[in-house]
């Protein structure tokens, strides 16, 4: 009895641990730097490029017309997708370089380039 308490105590104590490095994973799968594709007839702005961290953060740039916007934030890869800023959802989809970012509320999508 004492032994088996011991097994259980012990993978108490390392799912955290598993969990961790989970999460970890996930954000080398997309940390970098990715360049978007595209083109302002598309939509209304030119999308620069993203780089994100594995800590979890980002910073994005845009154009709108003669203008660069950047935004910071914070991301989570999850099994569903990409949360940004626990707020904006995208789905994802992986290939040797490229992700295809798609918003599953409009199905609006653009493909990113990894660049670094």
């Amino acid at each position: 009895m004492v032994k088996s308490n011991a097994c259980l105590v012990a993978i108490a104590l390392a799912m955290p641990l598993v969990t961790a490095c989970t999460n970890s994973a996930s954000n080398r799968q997309i940390a970098g730097t990715w360049e978007g594709r595209g083109n302002q007839a598309e939509r209304p702005f030119t999308f620069g490029s993203v780089t994100f961290a594995e800590d979890g953060t980002y910073t994005a740039e845009a154009k709108y017309g003669d203008k660069t916007r950047v935004q910071t934030g914070r991301y989570v890869l999850t099994d569903d997708g990409l949360v940004l800023d626990g707020t904006r959802t995208y789905d994802l989809d992986f290939t040797a370089e490229t992700v295809l970012f798609t918003d599953p509320t409009t199905g609006n999508s653009m493909v990113l380039d990894r660049f670094r």
